[in-house]
């Protein structure tokens, strides 16, 4: 969603570009003074800024001048009276993208704001694709715009480099094994195998055969030797997932492998010297089992080195639209589709749902939706029948008054609604009327709360 910033000293006209231009999709923020956005760029990113050209203290043009070190990229419109429109000119030569008149012209407005935010897409995907072409960003299947998602990307971004040991934890579905790719992708490393291995899918001998390999004659049935996935992840990355579920005499193993660099192959006793970066995950709590003595306490410090934590979907629900988008367009184009949106109500229910499963469950629904679904848009029948069983308990909806709110006859349906129209008046209110402030702090999109606000007429 592009982000504006408004800077105009005169607070009527203020909250009045607030609200059109929130209306129009845009999340916006708005301040009265030069001082006031110059903190505010400090500490948050906008796309454009909108700023008045004569304010007192500091005025548009400074302001714009102070911006190009805080936030070279970010692209501003000036607004000025017809008497200044010489000064705004001058502006532009000095390198401000565009300025407007005022009283302002909504539909130039409008069109103003459309262009700078194409440059700006177009801007970004000329990065993005110059980075990929380059191969220093490979970040594409991890989606996610919640500040605990940024943390993550930060702690790749800075652990890639390095050779420390890493364990992602997270519940099941949660996207471990993208984590892992992305900070092998990432690395020195890249160019070198990455191997993964899933210990709880194998049974204790047959994991210890797999990792660290064998000779002939091992056992019955090694009928020629070898080599084990640490062997083959030489010079690159081994991923071991699931490893809370390893045995004691696997964790030996593998301790030896971490502080040795070297493996035996089943039936030898010669060492082979490796060049492996390990990279573990689990969803177990591995604590509880150090403490229940299933899991050793020195290969737990070991494994522990850089910790990951992704956070489960119903932690980050402000990244189910982004999470939505990207599988709709990926699904619809391997199934030749035409799937391209979302219906409002569909995805009211889609962040609403606590998705145990996490993001393997919701891709799997939309996978679901898009092959058995028609048209250009998802709807809430598309959806499997847990979520869409809630779209039938909310209908027919008919408000009780505050005094019958407990006592009444209504359904817990009903009531469910009325509590949710009360937390929306709320939010809003605390917010001092800005629907975007108020979507961030309930935790859905700016999208989702127009729906409501309409649903409900607030």
């Amino acid at each position: 969603m592009p982000r504006i910033l408004i800077v105009e000293d005169d607070r009527n006209t203020l909250s009045g570009l607030m609200e059109i231009l929130e209306e129009e999709g845009y999340e916006v923020r708005g301040v009265e003074s030069g001082h006031k956005a110059l903190r505010t760029l400090e500490r948050e990113r906008f796309d454009i800024l909108l700023t008045d050209l004569k304010m007192p203290e500091i005025d548009g043009m400074q302001l714009y001048e102070q911006t190009q070190t805080l936030a070279p990229e970010m692209k501003t419109v000036v607004m000025t009276a017809y008497s200044s429109v010489k000064d705004a000119v001058d502006a532009m030569k000095r390198g401000v993208y565009e300025y407007l008149t005022k009283p302002l012209n909504l539909d130039e407005l409008f069109v103003i704001l459309k262009k700078a935010v194409d440059d700006q897409n177009l801007r970004r995907e000329y990065e993005e694709l110059k980075d990929r072409l380059q191969g220093s960003y490979r970040f594409e299947s991890i989606i996610g715009k919640s500040a605990t998602m940024q943390q993550v990307f930060k702690t790749i971004y800075k652990v890639a480099k390095s050779q420390a040991t890493v364990l992602i934890r997270g519940e099941s579905g949660t996207g471990k094994e993208l984590v892992a790719r992305a900070v092998h992708y990432n690395s020195p490393r890249a160019n070198g195998p990455m191997v993964e291995i899933s210990c709880a899918a194998f049974p204790e001998t047959l994991l210890e055969s797999e990792l660290f390999g064998y000779e002939k004659g091992a056992f019955t049935g090694a009928d020629s030797r070898k080599k084990g996935r640490f062997e083959l992840a030489n010079t690159g990355t081994i991923f071991l997932d699931e490893i809370g579920d390893i045995s004691a005499n696997v964790q030996t193993k593998l301790l030896r492998v971490l502080q040795e660099k070297e493996i035996s192959r089943l039936g030898s006793n010669d060492s082979i010297k490796v060049d492996v970066r390990v990279i573990t995950a689990t969803n177990r709590d591995l604590e509880q089992a150090l403490s229940s003595g299933l899991f050793r306490e020195d290969l737990y410090y070991r494994l522990n080195v850089i910790p990951i934590f992704l956070p489960p979907l119903r932690e980050r629900r402000e990244d189910i639209s982004l999470l939505i988008d990207h599988f709709i367009k990926r699904y619809s184009k391997l199934n030749h589709k035409t799937m391209i949106g979302i219906a409002e109500d569909a995805l009211e229910l889609c962040e609403a749902y606590d998705w145990p499963g996490n993001v393997r469950e919701l891709e799997n629904a939309i996978e679901n939706a898009i092959v058995l679904g028609e048209g250009e848009t998802l709807l809430p029948e598309h959806l499997p029948v847990t979520l869409a069983m809630r779209k039938t308990a909310m209908e027919g909806f008919a408000a009780e008054s505050d005094d019958d709110f407990f006592s009444g006859g209504s359904s817990y349906r009903e009531k469910m609604e009325v509590a949710e129209k009360k937390i929306l008046e709320e939010a809003i209110r605390q917010a001092d009327g800005n629907k975007s402030e108020a979507a961030k702090q309930l935790g859905i999109s700016l999208r989702t709360m127009r729906y409501k606000i309409q649903k409900y007429k607030l």
